[in-house]
């Protein structure tokens, strides 16, 4: 058996050709051609797979048009520019709860301090830290130089400049490296959650944002690593019985955003947007985890 990829590259012309002998019905070739040249094929694929027959070479389900690959595409595109634009407000609230809190305690640059953090989640701690000190040699934010001009002396910048410019998967990680302690606990009552659950969401949920960031796929995708705690204890249950894959589908993804949205923010229209986007383009919500009747008994409408 062969390991090696012997495939050879075909002109859009020829990819249309080949996926109307798999009974793709593509009524408008010339329509086609633009978007497998403007998309590609290979992105394509991946909102293909749902609409083909099991075990049929790639045959796709009768009545299948290309039209159907389009719209679950349009649809996947605007699903991770809102999943984008609510995640950015879970960052900012976490930037500044991490900031505000612990700075007032320990100081502008707490995040310094070893004693603040888990000795089991020290490489995690110095991975951050270390990434911070590699930024802040060569700065590239103007706020940064400006304190590196005014502040010679100084090897690292204060907390509410550091934390500014981490990624939110740098943040989330920062908090997890975190001893559990008052202030911890603060944050996690105040998104009521327990605070080694929230750990694991916010890693979680800064993997489901990188997808985004990246033009990946969220629509019909398992996003398996470092999957989130779904909670147990009475306090923190959801309202109603979450799948067993609910910590890998986008059901799940939406169902944490929502829950720490409403903390801070409980007139925002997250889901109100998600449910509408998915009535506009018909597309088959439980691909993505969603009960089938999903309008009346998804965990939100609780």
């Amino acid at each position: 058996m062969s390991h090696f990829y012997h495939k050879e590259p075909l002109a859009s012309a020829e990819l249309v050709a080949l996926l109307k002998t798999r009974q793709l019905l593509i009524p408008d070739e010339a329509r086609a051609i633009r978007y497998l040249e403007s998309i590609g094929y290979y992105r394509l694929t991946g909102y293909m797979y749902h609409l083909q027959q099991l075990g049929q070479a790639h045959r796709f389900v009768a009545g299948t048009s290309f039209d159907d690959i389009v719209n679950a595409y349009k649809f996947d595109k605007q699903l991770r520019a809102i999943v984008m634009e609510y995640m950015e407000r879970i960052e900012v609230v976490l930037r500044a709860k991490l900031t505000n809190y612990y700075s007032l305690q320990y100081g502008f640059f707490w995040y310094t301090n070893e004693v603040l953090f888990e000795e089991k989640s020290r490489a995690l701690w110095e991975s951050v830290l270390h990434d911070i000190r590699t930024d802040f040699k060569e700065p590239k934010e103007q706020f940064l130089r400006a304190f590196r001009r005014n502040y010679p002396a100084e090897p690292l910048p204060p907390s509410q400049m550091a934390l500014e410019v981490l990624s939110l998967g740098k943040l989330a990680r920062l908090h997890k490296a975190l001893k559990t302690d008052d202030i911890k606990r603060r944050i996690a009552a105040e998104f009521r959650q327990a605070p080694s659950t929230l750990d694991t969401w916010f890693v979680w949920l800064a993997n489901v944002r990188n997808v985004c960031a990246h033009h990946g796929r969220l629509w019909n995708r398992i996003i398996s690593a470092d999957r989130p705690t779904i909670p147990s204890r009475k306090e923190f249950k959801f309202p109603v019985p979450m799948p067993e894959d609910a910590n890998t589908t986008m059901y799940g993804a939406v169902a944490l955003i929502h829950h720490l949205l409403k903390q801070f923010n409980p007139g925002n229209a997250f889901t109100t947007k998600i449910e509408a986007l998915i009535r506009k383009y018909q597309v088959d919500a439980t691909k993505m985890g969603f009960p089938a009747d999903w309008e009346t008994t998804a965990v939100w409408h609780h």
